[in-house]
């Protein structure tokens, strides 16, 4: 999918914006603080119907204005085209897809599907297992058609389970939820399984070309303990849970340990080599995702030339043509842009106007 237009009104410090986009590159640069993150962050809202500012919208309006607008016209290299946008008052917030009467985030993700690097794209490696779910389940999401149905089903339950166990109720409340728990938590658990597998046959090819000949491993942990399976882990945790107050064991505690070496990856790298290294991890969902659906993502890198020498940046920038995915890529200024990306069209933000420069 790839975006042909781009309308954003009255958010943040963009008062308007109404461009032509290109499908391969689009740079845009400017100074700090200029709009540059907030045009990806536009784009982003789009594909996820949330930033990755802030949970509240409303905050994200221009100073002095009571909403803010985002919209695009979208199409595909089949010919399918759609138009996709946002609406944010002060108290309510609008998605729309095309002419569909009520729109969810479900449906945006499916219509635009995102991958995001930004300067802290580090926190993959470095911290919370969140990160690294977060990761997984976006490539699983596309791929595996099983998946969203069990993993919706599957946080149903747990949350019923979590409020029974936080108001002591009886046992046998408790329990009531693990059959639903535990069915949809191994379709999810067979679903990451077989996504990885994906992950560990593409990921050698892209990591080579980034991070050198270093052997790099994918370890995935189920989020229980044992080798009994997740049925017996729920059963014999019951006791614990009931004294902690929430379910300790499960695929929402899932986690993937990132080695290089047999070195846990973020001991073994710089901060550089990290924005490199999990780069190439979203770049190679990236390719699974056309490989298997033969559907293009679209790729927003922000602050590309962050913590990354000349080299680094040649080598990223070619795994980027190479993947031919439209992207958008900020820069602080022209002479920062690796020549290895052809055909772009750069966009000068200043003040928060937005122009082809």
């Amino acid at each position: 999918m790839r975006l042909e237009s781009l309308y954003i009104e009255n958010f943040r410090c963009i008062e308007r914006c109404d461009i032509e986009l290109s499908p391969g590159v689009n740079c845009i640069v400017g100074d700090n603080a200029s709009g540059k993150t907030s045009f990806l962050e536009a784009i982003y809202i789009l594909g996820r119907g949330e930033s990755f500012r802030q949970s509240r919208l409303g905050q994200a309006i221009c100073h002095g204005s009571d909403a803010l607008t985002i919209r695009s016209r979208l199409n595909n290299h089949e010919g399918s085209r759609h138009r996709i946008g946002c609406h944010v008052t002060r108290q309510t917030h609008q998605l729309k897809l095309d002419d569909q009467a009520e729109t969810r985030r479900y449906d945006l993700i499916s219509v635009l599907p995102l991958q995001h690097i930004d300067p802290n794209v580090h926190r993959l490696l470095e911290q919370g297992p969140k990160y690294r779910r977060h990761f997984l389940d976006w490539g699983v999401f596309h791929v595996e058609h099983a998946f969203f149905p069990a993993w919706r089903r599957y946080r149903r339950a747990l949350k019923q389970r979590n409020r029974a166990l936080r108001a002591h109720r009886p046992k046998h409340q408790v329990i009531a939820w693990d059959a639903e728990l535990v069915q949809q938590g191994e379709i999810i658990d067979a679903c990451r399984r077989q996504y990885l597998e994906h992950i560990k046959r593409r990921l050698p090819v892209t990591a080579r070309q980034l991070v050198g000949d270093d052997e790099l491993d994918l370890t995935y942990h189920p989020g229980w303990r044992g080798d009994e399976g997740f049925g017996h882990a729920m059963a014999s945790s019951l006791k614990q849970d009931l004294r902690a107050g929430f379910t300790q064991q499960g695929p929402h505690r899932a986690d993937i340990r990132v080695s290089i070496a047999s070195t846990n990856a973020r001991d073994w790298v710089s901060r550089g080599q990290q924005k490199l290294l999990t780069a190439a991890l979203l770049l190679a969902q990236a390719d699974i995702l056309q490989s298997t659906r033969g559907v293009q993502p679209v790729l927003l890198l922000d602050d590309m030339a962050a913590e990354l020498g000349e080299t680094y940046r040649a080598a990223l920038a070619a795994e980027i043509e190479r993947l031919g995915v439209q992207c958008f890529l900020t820069f602080l200024s022209p002479d920062l842009i690796p020549r290895e990306l052809s055909e772009t069209r750069m966009f000068h933000v200043k003040q928060g106007r937005i122009a082809m420069a």
